[in-house]
């Protein structure tokens, strides 16, 4: 698949003056990112689309917790097979966590989305 490149911020990406274009593995990832950097009911064309915030926000959120989330958030996305890993590190001073997945699609590629970063509250 091909899709429009968006970099970290959700900008799109341009590359002398023109749009830039992202696919295979790395388009899987992209796609990745935004489920799970999307609250559920924030995208008005798809009110199931993202995660549930509000389950990983607050004092006693766990590491569990955050694993599942952001796990159910890689399924929303039909060309993953697998979770394979979601390394989670709290810290708690800042209120936050940062995450990295290692997922395989159903073609066998490595996906890899790393810094997923939320405020826990």
């Amino acid at each position: 698949m091909l899709s429009l490149k968006v970099d970290e911020t959700g900008d799109l990406v341009f590359a002398g003056g023109e749009l830039q274009l992202v696919s295979g593995p790395e388009e899987i990832a992209q796609s990745c990112r935004m489920a799970v950097g999307t609250n559920k009911g924030e995208w008005f064309l798809d009110l199931d689309f993202g995660i549930d915030f509000s389950r990983i926000m607050g004092k006693s959120v766990t590491e569990d917790d955050v694993r599942d989330e952001l796990t159910e958030g890689m399924f929303q996305e039909p060309r993953i097979q697998t979770v394979d890993s979601v390394d989670v590190i709290f810290d708690r001073a800042a209120r936050t966590f940062t995450a990295d997945i290692k997922a395989t699609s159903v073609n066998g590629d490595i996906i890899t989305v790393e810094g997923v970063e939320t405020v826990v509250g």
